[in-house]
């Protein structure tokens, strides 16, 4: 995140970004000190760098001028400044970047929490764009899944969004593996009058009792479908139509993407990686991605 501090504005930074005074620049500042392209800002995989593209009157770092075409790594906290060194820009979070959107019409950044990203926005996922099983980015488009890569186009409420994708993608391979969404187990409790679910993520023999949240019935309605199919191949247990799925809840379609989105972002907050995997789409269904023996199903 990279804060200008003239405007006291945050913007979330992209893989790269580059800054210039040229309307190409996806960072622009109109100041004739500027350069067309001045330089650049990239995540390498571990850390930011900056790049002095031989702009003419220099990039600076906490008030120290870069070399012409030199690169330098970058700590939280930064001061960032392009034609002089007046600091303008802040690096205030150093972390790396997610899946992020720019809306083609008006040029405005739309990002992802939790390593998902819902166009056109959260509360109308007609497009959703995640890391699967294998650590690759894919797109989630009604029933239709495919991978996805940075620069990819996709419409959604009738405007066109450009796709910006790191290059690395975060978590796909750790010595000491935390809670992945193969190895979680959940626990629902349900109440008598099934007016309130209480969801249990369960790891390690530890356990972690989510927010009370809308979208538990709609994972409980999955998960009693996935046991009542647990005699029958994993390939084909739990899978639901969706249009059954609608009238057992009583949501239209927007509703059921919210509900799948918000699952899936709770337990991408709860720590799961990989938690898009919590509800997994064919043409026209759905099911819950738990095997039978990871579900548990009880009174509250």
């Amino acid at each position: 995140m990279l804060r200008d501090t003239a405007t006291d504005s945050d913007r979330p930074l992209p893989a790269r970004l580059l800054v210039g005074r040229a309307s190409t620049a996806s960072l622009v500042i109109e100041d004739k000190r500027v350069s067309g392209e001045h330089a650049t800002l990239a995540w390498n995989g571990t850390e930011w760098v900056i790049r002095d593209l031989s702009s003419r009157n220099g990039t600076f770092v906490d008030g120290q001028r870069l070399s012409p075409g030199a690169t330098h790594t970058l700590a939280e906290g930064a001061r960032l400044s392009f034609g002089d060194d007046d600091g303008r820009f802040c690096l205030v979070d150093a972390g790396p970047p997610g899946p992020m959107a720019r809306d083609r019409s008006s040029n405005l950044l739309i990002t992802g929490t939790g390593g998902l990203l819902a166009l056109p926005d959260d509360e109308h996922p007609e497009v959703v764009v995640f890391t699967d099983a294998r650590g690759e980015w894919v797109m989630e488009h009604g029933d239709e899944r495919r991978d996805a890569a940075h620069g990819d186009t996709v419409e959604a409420a009738g405007r066109t969004y450009e796709i910006l994708l790191p290059d690395h993608v975060e978590g796909t391979a750790t010595v000491d593996v935390g809670p992945t969404i193969d190895t979680i187990s959940l626990k629902f409790g349900v109440s008598m009058d099934e007016e309130h679910v209480r969801l249990t993520l369960v790891h390690r023999g530890s356990e972690q009792e989510l927010e009370r949240r809308e979208h538990g019935y709609v994972l409980l309605t999955l998960a009693r479908q996935r046991l009542e199919d647990a005699a029958l191949p994993l390939a084909e247990q739990g899978w639901v139509d969706r249009n059954r799925l609608l009238k057992w809840l009583q949501l239209d379609a927007n509703g059921l993407n919210v509900a799948i989105y918000r699952a899936r972002g709770q337990l991408a907050g709860a720590g799961v990686d990989g938690a898009a995997g919590i509800v997994e789409v064919r043409r026209g269904q759905r099911r819950i991605g738990l095997e039978p023996a990871r579900i548990a199903v009880g009174p509250m």
